[in-house]
């Protein structure tokens, strides 16, 4: 028994030690490495199901580690060449055109305990925009109708949940997932094949983004307390 409490006591301050890899490293650059999330509506988009879409090596994200909470910064970008979605109604019209987005976000994560494997919270502010181009056709017989561009610009709020392991001092990998609740103005031109104007739109609208792996990331820690 007495052996079994030594070897508890080495095995629960080795771990101690390790958990501290990460807080006693000033700085952490992270790459986002890969991620699954839903992206914001477009016009008056239809979905039956909710769609992730998948991204890879599409962002960075900067550290400021104090103790249990870390403050950080963040951007990424998402592009599809070809996003495509039902307009309307499910067999009204199909869009489909190029999708561009970018993320900026800063805010904060908190370690919930001190381990290899550290669980953690946290919130961020950020701000989207998201530019689309394309062209909608009718569902069935597949006829171009208009083409459409738009532009989303707005503000994010990022709650989320995740999960690191402290590999060594220098090496991170962590998981998170969570959803954003988007408020953007929206400016949505339709024009005719020819290129007349057909309609000119600006308004304001709340939208809510599930993204259940926000980010895969690979973080490098650096500088000491």
């Amino acid at each position: 028994m007495r052996k079994l409490f030594i070897i508890i006591f080495f095995v629960t301050v080795s771990i101690g030690a390790s958990a501290q890899s990460q807080s006693n490293s000033t700085y952490s650059i992270g790459l986002k490495m890969f991620a699954l999330e839903e992206q914001p509506k477009l016009l008056n988009e239809v979905r039956n199901n909710t769609k992730y879409y998948s991204s890879a090596l599409n962002g960075l994200m900067l550290k400021i580690n104090d103790n249990q909470i870390s403050y950080r910064f963040a951007a990424y970008t998402f592009k599809e060449k070809d996003y495509t979605f039902r307009n309307q109604c499910s067999t009204c019209e199909i869009v489909s055109g190029n999708y561009n987005s970018l993320d900026i976000k800063i805010g904060f994560e908190r370690s919930i305990i001190y381990s290899r494997l550290q669980p953690y919270y946290g919130l961020e502010l950020g701000y989207k925009n998201v530019e689309f181009g394309g062209v909608s056709a009718d569902a069935n017989s597949k006829a171009p109708i208009y083409n459409v561009n738009i532009e989303k610009n707005g503000v994010t709020l990022n709650p989320f949940l995740g999960l690191k392991l402290n590999v060594i001092n220098a090496i991170t990998i962590g998981a998170e997932a969570g959803f954003d609740i988007i408020r953007t103005h929206d400016k949505e031109t339709k024009t005719q094949l020819n290129s007349t104007l057909i309609s000119n739109s600006n308004f304001d609208r709340w939208q809510y983004a599930s993204r259940p792996l926000a980010r895969l990331s690979l973080q490098f820690n650096f500088g000491r307390d």
